[in-house]
């Protein structure tokens, strides 16, 4: 007898990558912002555990200066970086959209332009 193997549902995946994901990879400004997150998460956890193993405020200083306006700028630079990509799509999209309105007015007037039957 053949054994039967149980098989379980085909649940989706956590990130399911598409066509437009990949397409918003392409932009540098993307990968550049995901590393300076990055790099301003663990410029922040670099100087949380710095300051974390004393109690010194003139010990501590030095990392809360590199580690946390460090942190601040790269993860500031990351926010921009998006903003900027995602301003950009938006500005693609509405130029998308005016070439094929631009278009479908020239089909309206070719359709006014001839003769009626």
């Amino acid at each position: 007898m053949a054994a039967e193997r149980q098989t379980s549902p085909v649940r989706p995946a956590l990130v399911q990558v598409t066509p437009e994901i990949l397409e918003r990879f392409r932009d540098p400004r993307i990968v550049l912002a995901i590393v300076c997150g990055l790099g301003g998460a663990v410029a922040l956890l670099l100087g949380y555990l710095g300051v974390s193993d004393t109690l010194d405020p003139g010990q501590q200083l030095p990392y809360l200066i590199s580690g946390g306006v460090g942190a601040l700028f790269l993860l500031g630079l990351s926010a921009t970086l998006l903003f900027s990509t995602d301003l950009g799509a938006t500005r693609r999209e509405v130029r998308e959209l005016r070439e094929d309105i631009a278009e479908l007015r020239e089909v309206i007037e070719d359709l006014r332009s001839k003769p009626r039957r």
